[in-house]
């Protein structure tokens, strides 16, 4: 079969859009900086590729030892450690970047598979990805997006009416075509397996078949009941699938208890702050969003209950209340524009410049010769290769690295509690405890294994009383504005969390000044060891400030100092072994910029 030269160049054309539109996105939502759970997730995912079984109780904590784990991120653990022990850490943005081009790639499929135009399509992928950007983390909720859009491009699928008008299209012609949803329930598995996000899948799934049941009878009535049943029974089939995990039931028990809870101390589940300069990109979103919307449903207002657009603002006007209510929801709000919102937008588009159009169509008829084509073509072309370049250059430095940012995580205390042998029960700073997990897993030595009190799994496995604890010293509040105390938890006391199980070590940000205060009031049984400019490390006095204790640490090994930590380091930022016999102390590591 001979390609013609003008079905070659449009080849080249869409490849070269495809790409760029590709590269701009990747290179908005890309990052490489390390999450303070990344840590964890593969220490996690490495002990049950290790032990075959999962872990059915708390690991690696003396305080909440013996409570239920029950762990919702499974295949997302699987996946991060299986990656690392694989290929290193220059995997990890590898992964990440193969499941960001999965999920746009999905989006320009469904937007091309409706006929959309590659302005709203480029417009559309590149809000989304702006949107994106805070939450494209290596953790698992990666894989919470990725289900996401693989949900929504099968929705496309099977809704799919050439005008947006249900009542324009054959019964059984859609039917047939709705034969695809039966792709959600094996998706449903692997998401409930992967994070909790599942809830929020379901959710969706709920709402939007109901619409569309509801749509369908109206405008075809009791023929549609097949259909509609069909709906039914995928919806079903669904939910039931949710329950194909390690836990069963349990696992729904204990996302509606976890759900049900309120999250005033933690960012990501507070409301949404609308008028700062970083919400600028969620209005841009926004207003793209209503434009297409209010333009395709003013289109099709004689016939309205009928339109695939009004079942899909629906969906959206309940995610955005969400949204908004819990800033962590924004990115599912995000995704779920990627995909409905390009066709109306490209109506919108279509009727802005039909003059434009209807004018650069007669142009090129006429200028029918080839080579006056190709010439009309090549400025565009280099627009697009030129975009492509400096999106390459901004997104490739994102993937050679995992950072490690050393004014955020303690390397230097952490190398410094491993040179000088500290080791034993460690109350860590919340968002460096998995870090800490990270470096005590790298000891090899059962005698010298250290443990932490609660860390980033919070609900999957600590009692909301424990972590109370714990939140009372490093808050220093029980303002319920500010934080969420269990109505079971002990009367507030920031110093509780000294003396519960008994702690050998305090691992403090020098940030976080509750904490810190607390300490000074208790120097009589805590001694510093160790600070910098970042961190503070105490001991129990009896412990390490006691000549004659088997544990006391000389004044003369301490390092009390303002040392500024400054630049990062590659993940996974462990403190320095010795090698070859050479021990490499906290002073030279200092030396050597480690």
């Amino acid at each position: 079969m001979r390609i013609t030269n003008s079905a070659s160049e449009d080849i080249l054309r869409t490849t070269l859009i495809v790409t760029a539109i590709l590269c701009l996105g990747l290179s908005s939502m890309a990052s490489n900086c390390a999450d303070p759970d990344l840590w964890g997730h593969v220490q996690y995912g490495r002990e049950v590729l290790r032990d075959g079984t999962l872990p059915r109780t708390t690991t690696w904590s003396f305080a909440a030892e013996g409570a239920q784990w029950v762990n919702h991120e499974n295949i997302a653990e699987l996946l991060l450690a299986w990656t690392v022990d694989s290929y290193g850490m220059p995997g990890l943005p590898a992964m990440k970047l193969v499941l960001a081009i999965i999920i746009l790639g999905l989006m320009m499929w469904s937007a091309r598979r409706d006929d959309c135009r590659w302005l709203a399509i480029g417009v559309t992928v590149y809000l989304v990805t702006i949107n994106l950007q805070f939450h494209w983390h290596f953790r698992p909720q990666i894989l919470s997006y990725v289900s996401l859009a693989a949900m929504l491009a099968i929705w496309q699928r099977a809704f799919h009416c050439p005008d947006g008008l249900y009542c324009d299209v054959s019964l059984p012609a859609l039917h047939r075509q709705m034969r695809v949803l039966w792709l959600l329930p094996p998706l449903m598995c692997c998401w409930t397996n992967s994070h909790g996000g599942f809830a929020a899948g379901i959710a969706m799934i709920v709402a939007y078949h109901g619409l569309v049941s509801l749509q369908l009878l109206f405008a075809f009535g009791k023929k549609a009941a097949t259909t509609a049943g069909l709906l039914i029974a995928v919806t079903v089939a669904s939910i039931a699938a949710t329950f194909l995990n390690p836990y069963g039931a349990t696992l729904w028990e204990f996302m509606w208890a976890a759900l049900k809870l309120p999250r005033p101390e933690i960012a990501d589940w507070g409301p949404l702050e609308l008028w700062t300069f970083e919400s600028i990109r969620f209005w841009m979103l926004l207003i793209v969003a209503v434009g297409g919307f209010a333009f395709v449903l003013r289109q099709h207002r004689h016939k309205i209950l009928t339109s695939q657009f009004s079942s899909q603002s629906i969906l959206m006007l309940l995610l955005l209340w969400q949204g908004m209510s819990h800033c962590r929801h924004l990115s599912i709000v995000a995704i779920v524009c990627g995909f409905f919102v390009p066709p109306p937008l490209s109506k919108l588009i279509n009727f802005a410049t039909a003059g434009f159009q209807r004018r650069v169509t007669e142009r090129a008829q006429g200028n029918a010769d080839s080579a006056t084509q190709l010439r009309g073509l090549l400025p565009g072309n280099l627009i697009l290769i030129a975009g492509v370049l400096l999106c390459s250059l901004r997104l490739v430095p994102q993937l050679t690295d995992v950072t490690v940012d050393r004014t955020e995580f303690p390397v230097a205390a952490m190398q410094f509690m491993h040179d000088e042998n500290l080791h034993g029960k460690v109350v860590v700073t919340f968002n460096w405890a998995q870090y800490a997990i990270g470096c005590f897993a790298e000891e090899h030595d059962s005698e010298r294994q250290s443990l932490v009190a609660v860390d980033g799994r919070f609900e999957t496995c600590y009692p909301r009383e424990i972590t109370d604890i714990y939140f009372d010293f490093w808050l220093g509040t029980d303002d319920p504005k500010y934080r969420y105390r269990s109505p079971n938890a002990p009367s507030f006391d920031p110093a509780r969390a000294l003396s519960f199980h008994q702690p050998d070590l305090i691992l403090l940000s020098r940030e976080q000044g509750p904490s810190v205060r607390e300490m000074r009031k208790h120097m009589s049984d805590w001694v510093i060891l160790y600070q910098d400019s970042l961190a503070q490390l105490w001991g129990r006095k009896s412990v390490y400030d006691v000549a004659d204790s088997r544990q006391y640490f000389d004044p003369a090994r301490r390092h009390i100092s303002d040392d500024v930590q400054a630049g990062d380091v590659s993940w996974p930022a462990l403190p320095v072994k010795a090698s070859q016999g050479d021990r490499v102390t906290f002073r030279d590591s200092r030396r050597m910029g480690l």
